[in-house]
């Protein structure tokens, strides 16, 4: 019998959920310290309308601290299905007989 720690599906699938939890924290950071610093009136800066900069119409704090996360977000994300994550083979597929075997037990009572 195979070890846990042995099969190939489980240690593919650590790999890819530490990666994607990773990525969702840099992603989070990135809004909320990208939004902040250029977004949020703090100690020693004052914002007033001159320090929107519109891109597109869109505030500058906004375009930089969240579209920009939300693309890079969409680019890696595209990145690490397509070449990253691994097929693994799952076993044979049982749904034919699961469904025989759901159809011939629904007569029965269990009760």
């Amino acid at each position: 019998m195979t070890q846990p720690h042995d099969d190939p599906v489980l240690s593919n699938s650590r790999r890819e959920a530490i990666a994607i939890a990773l990525a969702w924290i840099a992603a989070t950071a990135s809004t909320c310290g990208l939004s902040y610093w250029l977004g949020y009136q703090r100690p020693g800066q004052s914002l007033g309308p001159d320090d929107l900069r519109p891109i597109f119409g869109i505030p500058l704090w906004f375009f930089v601290g969240v579209l920009g996360p939300w693309l890079a977000c969409t680019l890696w994300t595209w990145w690490f299905v397509g070449f990253r994550m691994a097929e693994d083979d799952l076993g044979t597929d049982h749904t034919a007989e699961l469904a025989s075997d759901i159809r011939e037990e629904g007569g029965h009572d269990h009760g």
